[in-house]
């Protein structure tokens, strides 16, 4: 109760002890009360009562507004349920937080207990509105003659964010997340060269370093109308010579609760792993058979939807399979397409595939992608940019002259993708895989080659158990790449420590036998031609 309303209610017991006992002597026809000893006693007993009121007024006059809150009290912060709970009229329009907690621009003052009881919460606690163009309620002994009006205030929620009190009147919302990865590599190498198809040959190294991997600042929210909301991400890494790139950046439209376009760049929706972000894999990274055969970044349109509330699908028209940081001038006049679907038969599975929340009943997700990208040579038959990312299973680079014949250089296919994946967690325990095949069609030269078509499949299983839930779980992976030019495998042990309980925060640790790599891929640290032992250590904070 508030100090005020408590001194009310101690002079309105007086007056009812006064009066029962004068009822009381009257009805039992006793003479006491008429009596100087019995008035005297009653004088006595309210004379305390005016003390104890005196005491407790100069208590409240020597404390300043929302001085001494108790720590221990808790407050609804959020707009919309502070209205709710607090009967203001006009939703949207006043945050409720403690006096104590006020900015020092905004004033408060104070309105009697019977106009807004519901803005008293017990003695020496209250609740003032920060913001409101309501009648003023809190505590003081006057209402301010004018109030200062904050539109935003600052809020955590998975991420610090800037929120409008009412998003009709501002309709504007800013989020900032971050992200850290610190490793250690070491590679033991079994071979020192190693030679491709077209004849090059390069030297496999020991390699014994620090790096950053992913230094990623992440803004997001909504401007102009809740429906229309933005994406911004910027990553650097050690790899990247220490630059900054956009990696990805998209605005984009929410037309109803199930579907949304977005138009910009982003990654291309195939391979479960890939769409998969980078934070929320089981290892320190992916799979070896998903690097060589996923896509990368592009440029496009993009469409994100529910069927359902177990099914969720994506679906692109963008400038290419792997068109990640190249200028127009050097992509070619063709669209890739992809779609990708899961479904979730017996429940939301949710955003890890480990089995964090240690789930009593069984979870499991099975989907697809499928990608068609042709690629066309540029105006004088010499093959364009974005063709570079395709490798044979050995590594050689398909567009390097002599890939496939001597002296002869590809410079136009066709390429689809079909993958297929599942997973399950149940009770600590979780396993995911997948299964790739691309097909690449259409081959087109500057002079003839043994084949025109290509097959290319591999896939990688792996699972894990949490020891301790929550704080430490192991796992395993294998992984193979096949196809005319050679084959290659995976073998793969590591373990997670939360040391917070927590998956913003986690250390990693895995031990890889590579066994003849044909990708080049500095972001797992897996490059040509590795056959030997690659050990990874890696501290990891999401903010």
């Amino acid at each position: 109760m508030h100090p005020g309303g408590g001194l009310q209610c101690r002079c309105l017991a007086g007056v009812a002890v006064l009066l029962l006992l004068t009822l009381s002597g009257a009805v039992a026809g006793a003479q006491p009360w008429s009596s100087d000893s019995g008035l005297d006693e009653l004088r006595a007993r309210l004379d305390a009562q005016a003390a104890e009121i005196s005491a407790l007024r100069a208590r409240l006059d020597q404390q300043p507004h929302g001085a001494n809150l108790p720590a221990s009290q808790s407050f609804n912060t959020h707009p919309l349920n502070a209205l709710h709970h607090h009967g203001v009229a006009n939703p949207g329009q006043s945050l409720y937080a403690p006096a104590a907690y006020a900015p020092p621009n905004v004033t408060y003052g104070r309105l009697p207990p019977a106009s807004y009881p519901d803005c008293y919460c017990g003695p020496d606690l209250y609740r003032v509105p920060v913001v409101t163009d309501e009648p003023w309620c809190g505590c003081g002994d006057d209402v301010p003659p004018s109030l200062r009006k904050l539109n935003f205030y600052l809020d955590y929620d998975r991420g610090l964010v800037i929120r409008p009190v009412n998003p009709h009147t501002h309709p504007f919302e800013l989020k900032f997340n971050a992200c850290i990865q610190f490793r250690h590599t070491g590679f033991a190498r079994d071979v020192d060269t190693f030679t491709d198809n077209a004849g090059q040959t390069f030297e496999v190294d020991n390699r014994n370093v620090f790096e950053i991997e992913r230094g990623r600042l992440v803004f997001s929210g909504y401007a102009v109308d809740p429906r229309l909301t933005y994406f911004l991400q910027l990553d650097g890494d050690t790899d990247g010579g220490h630059g900054v790139d956009f990696f990805d950046y998209w605005w984009a439209w929410q037309f109803t609760d199930d579907f949304r376009l977005q138009f910009g760049k982003r990654k291309v929706p195939a391979s479960r792993q890939w769409i998969l972000t980078a934070r929320n894999t089981r290892f320190v990274d992916r799979p070896m058979a998903n690097d060589f055969f996923r896509p990368d970044r592009t440029v496009g349109i993009f469409g994100i939807g529910n069927m359902g509330e177990l099914s969720r699908y994506e679906f692109m028209i963008g400038n290419g399979f792997n068109t990640t940081n190249l200028p127009n001038s050097r992509t070619d006049d063709q669209f890739a397409f992809a779609y990708s679907q899961y479904y979730d038969p017996l429940g939301d599975y949710g955003p890890q595939i480990v089995d964090w929340d240690d789930t009593p009943e069984p979870l499991v997700r099975i989907g697809h992608s499928f990608v068609y990208a042709p690629t066309a040579e540029d105006a004088l038959g010499t093959p364009q940019g974005e063709a570079d990312f395709l490798r044979l299973t050995d590594g050689t680079v398909l567009s390097d002259t002599g890939a496939l014949a001597p002296g002869v250089t590809v410079s136009s296919f066709d390429l689809y993708y079909y993958s297929l994946d599942a997973a399950v967690k149940y009770r600590g325990f979780s396993l995911n895989a997948e299964f790739f095949a691309r097909w690449i069609q259409e081959i087109d030269a500057d002079g003839p080659i043994p084949v025109a078509d290509l097959f290319q499949r591999g896939y990688y299983v792996e699972g894990g158990y949490f020891l301790v839930p929550r704080k430490l779980d192991v796992n395993f992976r294998y992984s193979q790449i096949d196809g005319l030019f050679g084959n290659s495998s995976e073998y793969a042990a590591g373990a997670n420590w939360f040391p917070l309980e927590t998956y913003n925060l986690k250390l990693s640790i895995d031990a890889t036998v590579l066994d003849g790599s044909p990708l080049n891929n500095t972001g797992s640290n897996v490059l040509l031609g590795d056959d030997g032992l690659l050990i990874r250590t890696q501290v990891q904070a999401f903010y």
